[in-house]
C-alpha cells in the first residue's frame, strides 16, 4: 500500500511540475537606435492580454522604468526615449518579425509571440 501511495504522490508531483513549465509566454525585446537589444524578457500570457498590457507587466516585473503618453503610447523605456515633439525618433512595434499594424494596447498576442519594440528614426 505504501508503494502505491508513494507512486501516486510522485505522479501527482511530476504532473504538477509539467503543468508549471508549460505556461505560455510572450517574449519581448527592446532595441536602441543602433539595433542593440537593451532589454529582453518573457511574460506569462494571461487571458485577454494585449502586447501593451504584457509589456507593462514585464517592465514592472523586471524593474525597468517606463513612461506612457495618454495610456496609449510608450514614450520612454529605461533611458531610451522617442522624440514626441519633432518625431525624428519613435518607437516601432514588430510582431514575430512583421511590422505591427495595431497599437500595443490593441495588439492581441498568443503564446510564443515575439514582440519587438525598436527605436527608429528617419535617417
Amino acid at each position: 500500500m505504501k508503494k502505491i501511495l508513494a507512486f501516486v504522490l510522485a505522479l501527482v508531483m511530476m504532473l504538477s511540475f509539467a503543468a508549471c513549465s508549460s505556461a505560455e509566454v510572450v517574449k519581448f525585446a527592446v532595441s536602441d537606435l543602433e539595433g542593440n537589444v537593451v532589454y529582453e524578457f518573457e511574460v506569462e500570457l494571461t487571458e485577454n492580454a494585449t502586447a501593451g498590457t504584457l509589456l507593462e507587466a514585464g517592465l514592472t516585473a523586471n524593474g525597468i522604468d517606463y513612461e506612457q503618453i495618454d495610456n496609449t503610447m510608450i514614450q520612454r523605456i529605461g533611458d531610451l526615449e522617442q522624440d514626441s515633439v519633432n518625431w525624428t525618433v519613435w518607437w516601432s512595434v514588430y510582431v514575430n518579425g512583421e511590422y505591427g499594424q495595431l497599437g500595443l494596447w490593441e495588439q492581441p498576442v498568443v503564446g510564443g509571440d515575439l514582440i519587438e519594440i525598436k527605436l527608429e528614426n528617419t535617417y
